[in-house]
């Protein structure tokens, strides 16, 4: 049985599918951006590395080119444009479309804060600043993706167990820790404060720590350089999160059939994620492979969000 057969919703799934392909160039351009300006790959690596938000100057090379700052410009704009449209087709419909219209709301509202924050993050002084422009927008790829999902009932002979859906929300909230830790790191210089694997300079664990080293509203001036426990932290994380989704994996090709496509694709792409991280700290952070990283969990945050749908019962997908 198909729930998405009104033409509105239909409109808004094409447009919400077209959003995620904006927003995902959006966040990798600006990610992009980012690394560039904290000084990775400059001619001083890897001593300029966070230098030019942290007071020092700015490397002529370390300058994001202005062709990437117009992209992102032009795409940042027309996702904005999409969401404009989501809102008002969910709006002359609220009656049926209420999911559709509270969702675009958010959207809304994170558009505006994005834009906001893009106009202070070149001037930024807190890692709290890049933090909220990169998770904002991953919140709004991820409230696209669940958009452009839409409210398909899944067919299937017998429903999923509610112990899968209750390890597939913990897969999901892991991955969203992950992020804002992973977010945390790169915001706060700390990618290279661990500089072998799989210890941390022969530690297993940060010989001096403390919680203000994980506050992202503490200045970059007024911190004792990178963190080793906020380094550490990330790498636990993504050890929390491969064993809970390799077990969610593991379950669903074993019981749901409708979903072992999404789950092989989710192994790929965990697996791709531990050998780009491994290999950015081996490498010592060239760009690309700190780019393809971030990507790469943009890519396993919507695989996750597209298995948690296809498990959960018709009636909560709303």
């Amino acid at each position: 049985m198909d729930t998405d057969s009104t033409a509105p919703r239909v409109l808004i799934r094409r447009l919400a599918l077209a959003g995620v392909f904006l927003v995902l160039i959006v966040t990798t351009v600006s990610a992009y951006m980012r690394l560039t300006v904290a000084g990775l790959g400059c001619v001083q690596w890897p001593a300029c590395y966070g230098q030019a938000l942290n007071g020092g100057e700015t490397n002529a090379l370390s300058a994001p080119p202005p062709a990437a700052r117009m992209l992102h410009r032009i795409m940042a704009t027309a996702a904005a444009a999409l969401i404009l449209a989501i809102a008002l087709i969910a709006l002359s419909n609220r009656r049926e479309l209420r999911r559709e219209l509270a969702l675009s709301a958010v959207l809304l509202a994170l558009t505006l804060c994005l834009a906001i924050l893009g106009r202070a993050t070149p001037h930024a002084g807190s890692p709290a600043v890049a933090m909220g422009n990169a998770l904002g927008g991953m919140a709004m790829l991820a409230l696209l993706w669940w958009l452009a999902l839409g409210t398909r009932e899944r067919q299937s002979v017998r429903p999923t167990p509610a112990w899968i859906i209750r390890l597939s929300g913990s897969a999901l909230t892991l991955a969203m820790v992950q992020i804002v830790l992973g977010t945390l790191t790169s915001a706060t210089f700390s990618a290279l404060a661990c500089s072998t694997l799989p210890d941390c300079g022969g530690r297993w664990w940060p010989p001096a720590w403390s919680l203000s080293q994980f506050d992202p509203f503490v200045a970059f001036a007024d911190r004792d350089g990178p963190s080793q426990a906020v380094h550490l932290a990330h790498r636990f994380g993504g050890l929390a999160l491969t064993a809970v989704t390799a077990a969610l994996v593991w379950t669903t090709l074993r019981l749901v059939a409708a979903a072992r496509v999404i789950a092989l694709t989710l192994a790929a792409l965990l697996a791709l994620q531990l050998v780009l991280g491994g290999l950015a700290v081996i490498l010592s952070l060239p760009l690309p492979l700190v780019l393809a990283h971030n990507v790469t969990a943009v890519f396993i945050l919507l695989a996750l969000l597209a298995l948690h749908r296809v498990l959960l019962p018709s009636h909560r997908s709303l």
